[in-house]
């Protein structure tokens, strides 16, 4: 009887345990969100899993229309553990590199063009993992500040239709009605914009298809 009495009060921690991590573990967050830069547009989303593995995905859009650029990085905890770049318009041009978890060691790096592939120089390897660590920490300070991408297609002078399909309204100004007048003559005109406490900004106006550059993480 004594035994049987005790074995209880022994898996009892053990089930408080089970409970705890149930109860407690970090459900999957999605942010997304963007910022006027001095050359262009940079729209940022932003996935941690339960797990805590982060992948955080970059758009940037020149002024100028230059190719746009698409870079991808991914943090296990706080390690990071692989960074992609590539253009996505014209010549290829593409950057990419993956470290230990470990104790962070290079374990693979390559930059590829269109005839040719070529190691990364230790300059190049510390500027990449430099701007990785740059960017989280804007993708966090933008998120804490509540700043939110929005995007979809404009259906009329106030109103969008979201990617996920719900209908919002937008105050767009006479001169930003008048750029989306001129695009929607060819192709259907697409929009993005940040909204935070201080009010909405309008980013990006084009006639690409900005939902299909959307990633999605409902699945992840």
């Amino acid at each position: 009887m004594r035994s049987f009495s005790y074995r209880p009060l022994f898996l009892l921690p053990l089930f408080c345990s089970l409970c705890s991590c149930a109860l407690f573990q970090k459900k999957p967050e999605t942010h997304a969100t963007g910022y006027l830069a001095d050359r262009g547009v940079v729209r940022i989303w932003q996935h941690t899993s339960s797990s805590n593995y982060t992948t955080l995905q970059t758009l940037f859009t020149p002024f100028d229309g230059s190719d746009e650029s698409e870079a991808i990085y991914h943090w296990d905890q706080d390690s990071l553990v692989s960074i992609s770049k590539q253009s996505l318009q014209g010549p290829e041009n593409s950057f990419s590199a993956r470290f230990s978890r470990q104790d962070g060691t290079t374990t693979f790096m390559q930059q590829k063009y269109a005839t040719s592939r070529q190691p990364l120089t230790v300059n190049e390897l510390e500027l990449a993992k430099f701007e990785a660590q740059r960017v989280l920490e804007v993708s966090r300070d933008l998120i804490n500040g509540r700043v939110e991408l929005h995007q979809g297609r404009r259906l009329s002078a106030q109103q969008v239709e979201m990617c996920d399909g719900t209908l919002v309204q937008f105050h767009f100004t006479n001169r930003e009605n008048q750029r989306l007048s001129g695009l929607s003559q060819q192709s259907p005109d697409y929009v993005a914009w940040i909204e935070a406490p201080e009010g909405e900004q309008e980013l990006l106006m084009t006639t690409r298809n900005l939902c299909q550059q959307q990633p999605n993480y409902s699945k992840k």
